[in-house]
């Protein structure tokens, strides 16, 4: 079996051109974090403690499971699936990090020090979904904001389809975003600057595909996991960013496939 969590603002079904081959192989649970997709209902600003939030979500889900799963996830999704490996080491079979968040030193102090004063949410990505449209008229008209611009632009029409048809919820005659603007710009705000003490608990198969530009696993982050797990595989996808999922999914589940088909057909 495998666990999916996806990126912040997306939700599991986004990823059905990639996991629909994966299905015939093992059963797939894909993930909606806590205020996205059919959990909106979910968010709760009051309660909301950064990524801590969904990595405790992912550490109860993996509790109640009768057998161990893979992890897989993308970005945040990524992260939280360590993290809950960390803490549930005998729940999983190994981890298929696809673009996960986890800083070099550099990178980790500056995003510390932005929160330590209370200035993450001016970082380009928080500020940015906080401007995000919420409400659009129909399907058709997200579709048409959507193609060709900003992170989208790289996406093939399949892959945007599937985002679009489960990313809103029915507001009366229109459609407004699942995962509000608020949520996902106060995700983005507190965005993991410190994972690798749970990186350093892991003893399970890891693979750990980044992308060629603009990473958010950057290449001192990647020799650095490289030395505290010598038998991670970490890979990079020449010609991605950080949406390589949507922009090379067959490089994508072929690796993948590689790694979990034998122990998919032990159980």
């Amino acid at each position: 079996m495998l666990h999916w969590a996806h990126a912040t603002g997306f939700h599991g079904r986004l990823y059905k051109p990639l996991l629909d081959e994966l299905s015939v192989e093992c059963n797939i649970i894909a993930w909606d974090m806590r205020g996205h997709g059919a959990s909106a209902d979910a968010a709760d600003a009051s309660t909301f403690r950064g990524w801590e939030t969904y990595y405790q979500d992912l550490t109860a889900l993996l509790a109640k499971l009768d057998e161990p799963v893979w992890l897989g996830g993308h970005s945040i999704g990524a992260t939280s699936s360590i993290m809950a490996a960390a803490r549930q080491p005998d729940k999983v079979l190994g981890l298929i990090l696809l673009e996960p968040v986890i800083m070099d030193s550099w990178q980790s102090r500056m995003l510390w020090l932005s929160k330590l004063l209370r200035r993450s949410h001016r970082l380009s990505l928080a500020a940015g979904a906080a401007r995000r449209r919420n409400v659009f008229d129909s399907y058709v008209s997200a579709l048409e904001n959507y193609r060709g611009r900003g992170g989208f632009k790289t996406w093939p029409e399949s892959w945007l389809e599937a985002y679009v048809q489960h990313a809103f919820i029915q507001d009366g005659d229109r459609l407004r975003l699942a995962c509000s603007p608020l949520w996902e710009s106060s995700t983005f705000a507190q965005t993991e600057h410190n994972p690798w003490p749970g990186i350093r608990q892991l003893k399970c198969p890891v693979v750990a595909i980044a992308a060629e530009r603009a990473s958010t696993f950057s290449s001192l982050a990647q020799r650095r996991l490289g030395k505290i797990l010598p038998s991670a595989e970490v890979r990079v996808l020449a010609g991605t960013t950080h949406f390589l999922p949507m922009e090379q999914t067959e490089l994508v589940r072929d690796a993948m496939l590689k790694i979990m088909l034998p122990k998919c057909s032990q159980n």
